[in-house]
């Protein structure tokens, strides 16, 4: 890694993609390989599930509720400065929220190098093969148009959980990919298993890949399509629910975030029946929980239908709680049935 001039990665993709796996592998490396990294964590939430877990040697500033792309953008630049200056690392990674669009975020980090010696270097994007697919075959809607942005906005492109579609299906996400953003790597696999390395390759340089997709197609404007909204007043808007312990904020006018604070354990098999019967509208759920039939805290995972949980051992204090992400879901009826689990 160059000592003075501190390389700047992107980690992006939609809700549930595996961008969180991903990062903890190359955190991994990172600790094996002698690299000094730097994380900047960017949540839609009022809550960084993922960002309790990190190691606490490992200098992180994390940018809550609201997307990098919009609402915090301003911060974005004054926290990677901080970094840089305070704990010069040798690598600094951004996760970037899955709603956020990754051409506001380097714009960001551009203006932010005129600070510090950064550089941008490579913009990986994280790719859920079965839920691309599946909005692949609806063809329109805010969610396609933002995955599509976040593909061409990228120069290295994970395909991940390949295992969840057929082989056929396979070819054609791949055809997608090429005809989207034909400039990018594309690393195809399955719960995020790769070597980290191949992410700091060198690869086409952002500058030339955007100038290329620019002259090629039209001027992107997805973030005004997404948000529908002037970036002039860009807002997020929160309110504390007439339920006890919750934080439910509306973002990009039509995605919503519900913040649940459990109060006491709760049943296992019951919290598992729970998400599992969650609707289509809420694209993601994380969070760490207590169950009654055990001492051991839990991380638990929802994208797309899929339930993951993990048992951890926090270093240090960490809060019981759940973050749902989606669109035009009943908030107060989730939170009547989160409510009913502690009962």
């Amino acid at each position: 890694m160059n000592d003075s001039i501190i390389p700047v990665y992107v980690l992006t993709g939609f809700l549930g993609s595996g961008k969180t796996t991903i990062l903890n592998r190359i955190l991994d490396h990172a600790k094996t390989k002698g690299i000094k990294p730097a994380i900047l964590l960017n949540e839609v939430g009022d809550v960084n599930i993922e960002g309790q877990l990190i190691e606490a040697d490992i200098p992180m500033s994390e940018l809550l509720g609201g997307c990098i792309c919009c609402t915090s953008r301003g911060d974005l630049g004054l926290e990677l400065v901080e970094l840089a200056r305070e704990h010069k690392p040798e690598v600094i990674w951004i996760e970037s929220t899955g709603v956020a669009q990754p051409l506001e975020i380097m714009d960001g980090i551009t203006e932010a190098s005129l600070y510090a010696k950064l550089e941008l270097k490579n913009v990986v994007t994280v790719v859920d093969s079965r839920h691309l697919l599946d909005r692949m075959r609806i063809g329109s809607g805010k969610t396609f148009k933002l995955m599509k942005e976040q593909i061409r906005a990228a120069n290295i492109l994970v395909l991940n959980k390949v295992d969840l579609v057929q082989t056929e299906d396979l070819t054609e996400l791949q055809e997608a990919l090429a005809s989207w953003n034909s400039a990018a790597k594309v690393i195809v696999t399955t719960r995020g298993e790769l070597d980290p390395a191949v992410l700091y390759a060198e690869t086409q340089p952002l500058h030339a890949h955007m100038h290329r997709h620019a002259q090629e197609s039209a001027p992107i404007h997805v973030h005004d399509e997404h948000c529908n909204h002037d970036h002039k007043d860009d807002h997020v808007h929160h309110h504390h629910d007439h339920h006890q312990h919750s934080i439910v904020s509306e973002f990009h006018d039509h995605v919503n975030v519900v913040t649940y604070y459990f109060q006491s354990a709760i049943d296992s098999v019951a919290f598992e029946n729970f998400l599992k019967q969650l609707p289509e509208s809420i694209y993601r759920a994380k969070g760490i929980v207590t169950f009654r039939d055990t001492a051991s805290l839990f991380l638990f995972q929802y994208a797309y239908k899929e339930v993951d949980f993990l048992r951890i051992t926090p270093q240090k204090s960490v809060n019981n709680v759940a973050v749902f992400i989606g669109e035009g879901f009943s908030q107060s009826e989730l939170l009547e049935r989160l409510e009913k689990l502690e009962s």
